[in-house]
């Protein structure tokens, strides 16, 4: 692993290493955005755009607003990262975690341990919603369950209490670049099969919600 590099860098990140983070968004976004689509619904492109556009525009801030990437690269080429955003009062004890994720090929080499490292160590406290598969990752971090976000759990290292930067995510479907992207879909499939895909996902959001309520529940009796 000593060939990995981990850098941090503050927004407005520069472009080439905004792209880098993209182009391992582009190939994660079923997992990592909250409506979790497949590949296979029609308006998929239209949530990678959206997914993109978000990222980007975070990487992009500039005072008052504070965000911050830490990459971890191999070769030159961009492998892993985490976003956080931090505190609009200039607080440097704490963060919260937006997204995370490493390259396919990559996995299992302990790159978002090292990332991970990274960030706890230049932060106390920390928040972070997460899919109830990744919990047990974070808890070797320190983490511990707090509540419940849709089908997420909530977690926190610490004791986070500090605003930090949010993007209302669901403007990003009325962004021009999202629209064509859904008229491309209206344009190629039928509307029963555009209201089929959205009915499916939303029971499996459904089912996923209620499973992270029982798993929530589980690991705050465990605690007591």
């Amino acid at each position: 692993m000593e060939s990995v590099k981990i850098r941090k860098y503050i927004s407005p990140v520069p472009e080439d290493i905004c792209q880098g983070v993209l182009a391992i968004v582009a190939d994660n976004v079923t997992s990592l955005s909250m409506m979790h689509p497949l590949s296979s619904h029609p308006r998929f492109e239209a949530y990678r755009t959206a997914l993109n556009l978000e990222i980007h525009n975070y990487l992009a801030m500039d005072e008052p607003f504070r965000l911050e990437v830490v990459t971890a690269s191999l070769d030159g080429i961009i492998i892993g990262f985490i976003l956080c955003g931090l505190p609009f009062n200039g607080s440097s004890s704490e963060c919260g975690i937006y997204y995370t994720a490493v390259s396919k090929p990559n996995r299992g080499r302990g790159i978002m341990s090292l990332m991970m490292r990274e960030v706890t160590a230049n932060y106390p406290s920390i928040s972070l919603s997460c899919d109830i598969d990744l919990v047990p990752i974070y808890e070797r971090f320190g983490f511990v369950c707090d509540s419940l976000r849709h089908h997420q759990i909530v977690m926190f290292l610490g004791n986070p209490v500090e605003n930090i930067p949010v993007i209302a995510t669901h403007e990003l479907m009325a962004d021009p670049a999202v629209v064509i992207e859904r008229r491309k879909a209206e344009a190629n499939f039928s509307k029963f099969d555009i209201d089929r895909a959205d009915k499916a996902m939303v029971k499996r959001l459904e089912f996923e919600t209620s499973k992270a309520k029982r798993f929530l529940q589980a690991r705050m009796r465990a605690r007591k």
